[in-house]
């Protein structure tokens, strides 16, 4: 199972009253798994990793792969294994490529939203404050903006179905600092949008009931 784990700058994470130290390439393992309490632990959306620990605070994040027997609890998408082997060391960039791609995998999952430092994912609109940070939208005509070298990822939906979604990093490409963002036809497009104004949503479907 291919999973995302985010560890302290040596690569160290909590387990039980000590840490324990990773190693790329060198798979880990445990006696037993059970979600909060026993076993190697890991996330299936690579965001839900910054809940434990936060991005550009000098942690790292990995994609690593899960086997032996896998323990969830429905809380977010972690699980807890009794074998984690660390693959591949993720920049920023590649942490909200895989966040994309996770949304674009799995339109119907809730849960993909998150503010935290250095991560704004939301619905219809998105800003990223400092460079490296991540900003995704999600919605009709999603928007985002951000600094000199953030990230920005833009999902468009329509109905519950995802049409396009495209990263961006400002300072590559022509993209600009300070611009608003959205994108149409799998390509970026600056929008101009007035301090607090609304995001348009798609026409209601003829016969469709609000509720």
């Amino acid at each position: 199972m291919t999973v995302f784990k985010a560890t302290r700058g040596d690569m160290s994470c909590t387990m039980g009253k000590g840490a324990f130290f990773y190693h790329l390439g060198v798979p880990a393992s445990a006696d037993r798994s059970a979600c909060g309490s026993a076993g190697l632990h890991a996330c299936e959306y690579v965001l839900d990793c910054a809940r434990y620990y936060k991005l550009g605070s000098g942690n790292r994040f990995f994609l690593a792969e899960a086997r032996g027997d896998i323990a969830e609890d429905g809380c977010d998408t972690r699980i807890a294994c009794t074998e984690l082997t660390l693959i591949q060391e993720l920049t920023n960039r590649e942490i909200a490529a895989h966040a994309l791609l996770y949304m674009v995998k799995h339109p119907r999952r809730l849960g993909w939203e998150a503010q935290r430092m250095m991560v704004d994912v939301s619905k219809d609109r998105a800003e990223a404050a400092f460079p490296d940070a991540i900003a995704i939208a999600r919605g009709f005509r999603p928007v985002a903006m951000g600094v000199m070298g953030s990230h920005l990822g833009l999902i468009r939906e329509v109905y519950g179905e995802i049409t396009d979604a495209r990263l961006l990093t400002v300072g590559r490409n022509g993209v600009k600092p300070g611009t608003w963002y959205t994108v149409e036809d799998n390509m970026p497009k600056e929008v101009a949008l007035a301090a607090g104004a609304k995001v348009p949503a798609p026409a209601r479907r003829k016969g469709a009931c609000s509720r």
